[in-house]
């Protein structure tokens, strides 16, 4: 008998990932009245109408359920990019009632998960590109270490549960980043703004939009950007970004749906990256965000809904890639055990190279299931016990 652990769950090609940052107890007006508008709102007005979330759910994720979102959330108060410039409304995530359940909410909800973006996001200075984002304004470790911890425990004073990774703000390590993602118990971690290497083919042949480790840590890979138009999108014809598509086209013959293309033939990573709102401080718009980019989102998650992916929270991703990595398989002809130093964390996919149907037994006979026929292969996703004895048959007992 031959099994093996397909790289992705149930052997789909690609795992596919949507993150958004940042969900914050933030409101930045754009507008002089009291009323709210599109686009205006971080997450502070929780499922309000014109709130970040109600836009989000009824222009994109109600029309597919299949997605799953990862949230990265600003636990203190947001500080705004310049000195002299300030936020509507910024509080800490303890601060309001409503949006301490909005939170709690979304945290039981099976297709989303609330990851870990700093406490203040950086320090303000006077002019914008001066801005420290927050990793790059520790000078040492311990303080990204106590601050990061900070952070954790008022995350877990509200929801529950430490964070079980996150992402730097602004992509920015500084000079403890990575040591301090480390020692601060973080399972998983966004480090780099990987879509920006779309030319691997011609720059670093080596490159990799995949998983790997850093120092004990999964590292998850960013890469695409969603504010990179299709040029499908005729709406945007006169629009900058799509002026910068059209360039990609024209000058290197790239399109974002040969790039998605690239990393579903390598069985890679894609991860689409967005911001909660088009606003910052000094109120220019910010890309990309889920306001300018949502026909293009539309576009996309209808693409890679034609495709055998798999879509997953950052969280699910760590955990098969963690699983799939400790596990041995142990096989005395159609009976195999897994072998691992620590339990199985979620669901496993063994394959088979049987052309016929088999069925999936436990140690005491009982039929656990039916495999599933895929590319001539059969298929159990399971969440197996380790050391446990199971055994195979083509024919049902």
């Amino acid at each position: 008998m031959n099994l093996k652990i397909a790289k992705w769950k149930n052997n789909a090609i690609s795992p596919v990932i949507f993150m958004i940052d940042d969900i914050a107890n933030v409101v930045m007006k754009k507008s002089q009245d009291d009323n709210l508008y599109i686009g205006e709102d971080w997450g502070h007005f929780c499922k309000e109408k014109n709130s970040m979330w109600d836009f989000l759910y009824n222009n994109l994720l109600s029309k597919f359920p299949e997605i799953k979102t990862t949230f990265f959330l600003v636990t203190d108060s947001r500080v705004p990019m310049r000195l002299n410039e300030s936020y509507t409304y910024t509080e800490p995530i303890d601060k309001n009632k409503n949006f301490m359940e909005f939170l709690q909410y979304l945290d039981k909800k099976s297709n989303v998960e609330l990851a870990y973006h700093g406490t203040s996001h950086g320090k303000a200075a006077k002019e914008y590109d001066d801005f420290l984002q927050e990793w790059e304004t520790f000078n040492s470790l311990e303080e990204a270490i106590g601050q990061t911890n900070k952070g954790k425990e008022l995350f877990k004073k509200v929801l529950g549960h430490y964070p079980s990774g996150g992402k730097y703000c602004g992509y920015q390590a500084g000079d403890f980043g990575d040591e301090s993602i480390a020692k601060t118990q973080f399972k998983w971690w966004s480090y780099n703004y990987d879509y920006l290497k779309w030319d691997k083919n011609h720059d670093n042949k080596e490159y990799t939009f995949d998983l790997n480790m850093n120092q004990g840590v999964v590292n998850i890979p960013t890469t695409v950007d969603a504010s990179t138009l299709s040029l499908k999108i005729i709406k945007k014809l006169f629009k900058r970004k799509y002026l910068k598509s059209l360039y990609l086209f024209l000058v290197k013959r790239k399109t974002i749906e040969g790039h998605i293309e690239s990393l579903y033939q390598n069985k890679e990573v894609i991860s689409l990256y967005e911001h909660s709102s088009p606003y910052r401080t000094d109120k220019v718009i910010q890309y990309p965000n889920i306001i300018s980019d949502i026909d293009n989102l539309n576009y996309l998650f209808s693409l890679l809904s034609k495709k055998d992916v798999w879509y997953a929270t950052c969280d699910e991703l760590a955990n098969y890639y963690i699983d799939r990595n400790n596990i041995d398989i142990k096989i005395n002809n159609n009976n195999f055990k897994l072998l691992s130093k620590t339990p199985l964390t979620d669901q496993i996919t063994l394959l088979s190279d049987s052309k016929q149907e088999l069925y999936l037994y436990d140690s005491k006979e009982n039929l656990i299931q039916k495999s599933i026929s895929k590319e001539n292969k059969q298929l159990f996703t399971y969440k197996f016990k380790i050391n446990e004895n199971y055994t195979i048959l083509e024919n049902k007992i």
